[in-house]
């Protein structure tokens, strides 16, 4: 029955895969043909080279690379680096396909002696030729020096009337069969050319290579892999079948009830093809289902955020915005900063609630709206200590206005857990903090409320725990923004490690953690500490992420990952959370991270790294869903 499952679930991912790949080699094709007729100059130089590093150098790989890079952009794809490679040479981008597991040989032999077979049947290449699909990538040797010369864009294939087949193709710097200068031109090779020596393709999961000891190569790496994502495999996937290679072989087919060859033999391979579909397809699967399920949860959150109209979406470098919110008068409790004013339900002064952090409002640093006002009593609302939108009635005497500082302002954005600094209209720079978190060891906690709030007094250093947190100043009751917490040793050693390390993602009980070493700007927490703190009224606005639509990001950005165990995705490939022994990382494209095995990668708070692409799609298709129900307009 297993194995009934893991083929059908993989013939549903070639079918998949296949509907995939038409859809890429139509965008592909479409940049092509738009190139037709393009001539190097006399001189040599091409677009093609000059976008590839070198101008006047042979071009035909940075043609067919140039036209991905496009596709990319104007159809909003992201094939590069993730279908086809960033490639400049033949050779280099043969071997990238290897890699892949989707070179496929015309010979059916690899240079290394690897005979290939058809995963689907099992019937060796050599007996059967592959048919190229549009989309393909065709790689080419005239010269016989055992490197491949030239590549082109398979754009059809036709068959003759006595059954054999034509390959059509498009290509640039084709020196051969073409005039001089070189164009970019369609060409027509017999399927059976001897100057064709393989195909990059579109499509996964169609061959594979027999291999054994002392096998090497780019399918070798590839199958290590393979062998790795499934368990049995823990060495580096270098691409050399050495002992280590064999046993974890030797293991895995003991395990699937396969003769113990010790070779990638065509059922040992076929059966690991079945596995990875089936894992794939479950993952990407899983990873959408999860992304919808916690989007849809956030729904009544996300209305009820939209309609208040607290925040709605600005842009934090947008300095004449960021600065018109952070100077404009704002309403506050006229008592003291640590004092709770308790709500009542109406104007008559029955106390709304006794339930602990709902209820009432600290006074005169927590900015509050101003809804309704009768006989005496005003309505007001602001986020109350479990950040959540809460109403209710005060006298209204209780209230005033007051202007901020005008020289200087912060925003805190919780979603993306930075903190702008401004003097004056302009963003001074942005600083890495962490606010509170309800999950694991916080969850006794609160979340850090949003909202407007006056930093309004310097209370220094205090303990939280085992954790000394200093240089704080008070914004809202007993929440406060401060240094990063360090652990300190009993010889009073300061480790800011565990907490540092947190940074740039939710950690903290509430308060508001900023980061103690100097950012490129030379500013840290001790420079609002030194220069802030005793400033009068500067608006701090703790920027809420219900009801945001989460940032978009190019499906080709690289992201970096450690392959060698790492849960976690970065934007540096050097990023400072992860051991010096594994960077620089290696590096794939965002949209990657939809298919397996990234699925399981979280993002690095450390350096920044965006919300998984399933997480961003399902969020942002929520918030626009809310407001469709709230008939509002984004």
């Amino acid at each position: 029955m297993k194995h009934l499952i893991a083929l059908i679930l993989s013939l549903a991912l070639l079918l998949g895969a296949s509907a995939l790949a038409d859809q890429r080699a139509q965008t592909l094709l479409a940049v092509a043909v738009t190139e037709l007729g393009y001539s190097a100059t006399k001189g040599g130089y091409t677009k093609y080279g000059e976008w590839g590093g070198n101008a006047y150098g042979e071009w035909c790989s940075e043609f067919v690379s140039w036209c991905i890079s496009r596709a990319d952009e104007y159809y909003g794809m992201s094939m590069l680096d993730n279908d086809y490679p960033m490639q400049t040479s033949c050779d280099e981008g043969a071997e990238w396909f290897a890699q892949q597991g989707r070179y496929i040989t015309t010979s059916g032999t690899l240079r290394d002696g690897g005979e290939q077979f058809y995963l689907s049947d099992g019937v060796p290449v050599a007996e059967r030729a592959y048919i190229p699909q549009p989309g393909d990538l065709i790689y080419i040797e005239w010269y016989k020096y055992n490197r491949l010369d030239h590549v082109g864009i398979v754009e059809f294939v036709t068959q003759n009337a006595d059954g054999s087949y034509v390959v059509h193709t498009i290509e640039g710097n084709n020196g051969v069969l073409g005039p001089k200068p070189t164009v970019v031109a369609r060409y027509s090779y017999a399927l059976d050319d001897p100057s064709i020596r393989g195909y990059g393709v579109l499509q996964e999961g169609l061959v594979g290579t027999v291999m054994g000891m002392g096998s090497e190569g780019g399918s070798v790496a590839s199958y290590q892999q393979s062998l790795k994502d499934l368990g049995f495999y823990d060495g580096d996937c270098a691409g050399k079948f050495g002992k280590g290679t064999e046993t974890a072989t030797k293991n895995y087919q003991k395990s699937k009830g396969l003769k113990q060859t010790g070779k990638a033999d065509v059922d040992t391979q076929r059966s690991i093809a079945g596995e990875i579909a089936a894992r794939r397809i479950a993952a990407e699967i899983n990873a959408q289902a999860k992304a919808a399920k916690e989007a849809e949860a956030m729904m009544e959150t996300a209305k009820t955020a939209i309609a208040s109209g607290w925040f709605g979406e600005f842009d934090p470098h947008d300095e004449a915005a960021a600065w018109a919110r952070l100077t404009a008068d704002v309403t506050v409790l006229d008592v003291d900063q640590k004092e709770k004013i308790y709500l009542s339900d109406g104007p008559d002064g029955e106390r709304k609630t006794y339930a602990a952090h709902r209820g009432y409002f600290y006074g005169e640093s927590v900015a509050v709206k101003v809804l309704e006002q009768r006989d005496g009593w005003a309505k007001i609302e602001a986020y109350n200590d479990y950040d959540e939108l809460e109403q209710g009635w005060v006298r209204g005497k209780r209230i005033k206005t007051v202007t901020p500082n005008q020289t200087y302002g912060i925003i805190v954005d919780k979603m993306t857990q930075r903190l702008y600094l401004y003097k004056e209209g302009k963003l001074l720079t942005t600083l890495l903090v962490s606010t509170g978190t309800t999950t694991g060891q916080n969850e006794g906690f609160c979340e850090t409320a949003s909202g407007e709030f006056f930093m309004c007094s310097a209370t220094g250093g205090f303990w939280s725990g085992n954790l000394w947190c200093d240089q704080a100043i008070r914004f809202n009751g007993g929440d406060l923004i401060h240094l990063v917490p360090s652990i300190v040793s009993s010889s009073g050693v300061h480790d800011y490690g565990p907490c540092e390390s947190a940074l740039g993602t939710r950690a903290s009980h509430g308060c508001i953690r900023v980061q103690r070493r100097e950012n490129a700007d030379g500013y840290n927490h001790d420079w609002i500490w030194d220069n802030l703190k005793y400033e009068k009224n500067i608006k701090l606005i703790v920027w809420d992420d219900d009801g945001r639509k989460l940032r978009e990001t190019p499906s080709d950005t690289m992201v970096y990952y450690n392959p060698d165990g790492g849960e976690r995705y970065h934007t540096d490939a050097n990023c400072s959370s992860v051991r010096s022994a594994y960077l620089p990382m290696p590096g794939i494209g965002y949209g990657k991270l939809s298919v397996y095995p990234y699925t399981q990668l979280r993002p690095c708070g450390a350096c920044s790294a965006p919300d998984r692409p399933e997480t961003v799609s399902a969020w942002n298709s929520a918030i626009d869903r809310a407001y469709e129900e709230l008939g509002l307009t984004p």
